[in-house]
């Protein structure tokens, strides 16, 4: 017995980790604008100082870098998402060439743009869709239902390892998994976004979408594994008693809102119907 509750400890945390962030979130998605670009710029704000940790740099390069996101956040409700992308792009360069002039390491700042800023403008943008409330709500959920499932299935079948060096506890059992957490997850929004009336939504859609979610929150995940591998680092803080830091908990998030966000620009239109209409 003792046994078994220590074997799935860590799917306890994780869904404690959801139900700690839930209420934080749950607002500022409904009602979006502001209240939305507040809560990321607050998030943003944690993530910087989190990220320069992660790669042992200067807590003054946090801070800028918390300044810097806050800043393109603003400009994104101000102006508009895409100009803010924009700018992103070209301050991204203009700090790289700098870097490259003075011997400066590139990953603290730049690598920081694009790993806090750009999921986190992301975010912005699919809000701004008539149906944003819901295409954020999808994605919180998928990548949710993708860490929980792919934990649980992972514990229980166990078997071959998914990246032994990087991170020796993902199985291929905890992918598939995960891929079944975000198709339910899917199913769910596909039920709620259709069945009530709110929009268009095709079926065939999720069973396209859900599992490339799956496979970017995972690959998001090993990408922050790696990273901590490579400085030698356990959490990237402690911001949640118990639960490690921000970053810990929204790794998958990370690279699911840029893999979005990149499906939305390929196809055009809106972020909803670039999703769901396929």
């Amino acid at each position: 017995m003792a046994e078994n509750q220590a074997k799935f400890e860590g799917l306890l945390q994780r869904v404690r980790s959801a139900l700690i962030l839930l209420p934080f979130v749950i607002a500022p998605v409904i009602f979006g604008g502001w209240s939305f670009t507040l809560l990321l710029a607050i998030v943003g704000f944690l993530m910087a100082r989190e990220w320069s940790n992660l790669l042992a740099a200067s807590s003054r390069n946090g801070v800028v870098l918390g300044v810097a996101s806050v800043l393109i956040l603003g400009f994104g409700l101000w102006v508009g998402s895409i100009d803010a992308l924009g700018l992103l792009v070209v301050a991204s360069l203009a700090v790289a060439a700098y870097c490259l002039a003075f011997g400066k390491r590139l990953s603290p700042f730049v690598g920081g743009l694009y790993y806090v800023a750009l999921p986190l403008l992301a975010a912005q943008f699919l809000r701004l869709d008539p149906l944003g409330m819901f295409v954020i709500g999808y994605i919180l959920l998928s990548v949710w239902a993708v860490d929980i499932f792919a934990m649980f299935s992972g514990k229980l079948i166990g078997g071959p390892k998914l990246a032994p060096v990087i991170s020796p506890k993902k199985t291929w059992a905890g992918l598939i998994g995960g891929m079944v957490g975000a198709v339910l997850a899917g199913i769910l929004s596909f039920l709620t976004v259709v069945g009530f009336g709110f929009g268009d939504m095709q079926f065939s859609a999720i069973m396209i979408v859900a599992p490339l979610l799956a496979i970017c929150a995972q690959g998001a995940d090993l990408f922050e594994s790696a990273i901590k591998r490579r400085y030698d680092v356990k959490d990237s803080g402690a911001i949640i008693p118990g639960h490690g830091g921000l970053l810990d908990r929204v790794d998958g998030l990370i690279g699911v809102l840029i893999v979005a966000l990149a499906i939305v620009l390929w196809r055009g239109g809106a972020s909803s119907a670039a999703l769901w209409v396929w």
